[in-house]
């Protein structure tokens, strides 16, 4: 039987709340070992359809009559920290998944097991194991972010046009619905694409983008991508790329029909002013617009 202390801990390690130096001194305990083979046992059971009320009241009943024939009595407080220790490692098991998104216009930093910052753009989603951290450092991205990585070795970055692999770096990834960028700021970093099968490495200052399925390369001296600052910045970008951002950054719908078109723009927009980030992008491109009154929907009028 745990102690309190070792409940405590067994709760924090669930919620992925240890230090690293807390986490290090659990991954030697017994305890430690004991739930690792708990987890593989369960990496072949299927997850059960279950109604969280049902659940909550099939437990309870249990607790309250315990095992058929016997009477149980328990302090309180041990009581209370077994149910919470039981719930936690129930539910730890089934979701085991951590996950940070943003909405429209939001920003948001996260930090990761080891340590390592990531930096969340609008609408974006970052998801990574709960478990085992350590043996598993993958995460999943949905949108923008920025890394700076602790400790790179079998660090990866997963998204829909390809793996970031990383060895101790700092490094942005735009991996919007019809984009990919990928700047290295520090280190190095490798890309292996999915639609092509190839593999780029890249060093500080390299930016490498996939259009219509070929990688191009150019160069920044920039130290961070600039939207941290409250700014997209676009490099011979083309405008449907930054249509769609605009789109994201104010959560409105612009409607055009550009189709195919193949301009491109170099600028930036700002993100704290509708108007101004309007004029910013298609005033130099020659293009007129309608604001609606909601400020919601923007009308393109092509030349």
């Amino acid at each position: 039987m745990f102690e309190d202390k070792d409940e405590t801990i067994l709760a924090r390690w669930l919620a992925g709340e240890l230090t690293s130096e807390e986490l290090a001194e659990f991954e030697q305990s017994e305890e430690f070992r004991e739930y690792q083979q708990i987890a593989r046992g369960m990496e072949s059971f299927k997850k059960p359809a279950f109604h969280k009320e049902q659940l909550r009241d099939k437990v309870q009943g249990k607790l309250d009559h315990g095992s058929k024939g016997k009477v149980r009595y328990l302090k309180p407080l041990l009581y209370v920290s077994s149910v919470a220790a039981s719930l936690l490692l129930v539910l730890g098991i089934f979701f085991d998944e951590v996950s940070y998104t943003t909405a429209t216009g939001q920003q948001l930093s996260a930090v990761l097991p080891d340590g390592s910052q990531v930096q969340l753009n609008a609408q974006s989603v970052l998801t990574h194991k709960r478990f085992f951290w350590n043996s598993n450092k993958k995460v999943s991205l949905k949108g923008e972010a920025f890394f700076s990585i602790e400790k790179g070795d079998g660090f990866s970055v997963q998204t829909t046009s390809g793996t970031v692999s990383v060895l101790g770096t700092r490094f942005n990834i735009r991996a919007r619905k019809s984009t990919f960028e990928l700047v290295c700021y520090e280190g190095k970093v490798q890309f292996d694409a999915v639609s092509i099968q190839e593999k780029a490495i890249l060093i500080e200052g390299d930016v490498l983008r996939l259009e219509a399925d070929q990688l191009e390369r150019e160069r920044t001296d920039s130290e961070k991508p600039s939207w941290t600052g409250g700014k997209s910045t676009f490099n011979n970008s083309l405008l449907i790329h930054v249509i769609e951002e605009l789109e994201i950054q104010y959560g409105i719908k612009i409607q055009h029909s550009l189709g195919g078109n193949t301009d491109h723009f170099t600028g930036s927009f700002v993100h704290d002013e509708l108007e101004i980030a309007l004029k910013s992008v298609f005033v130099p491109m020659g293009i007129d617009y309608v604001l609606a009154p909601d400020k919601k929907t923007v009308v393109l009028k092509l030349p």
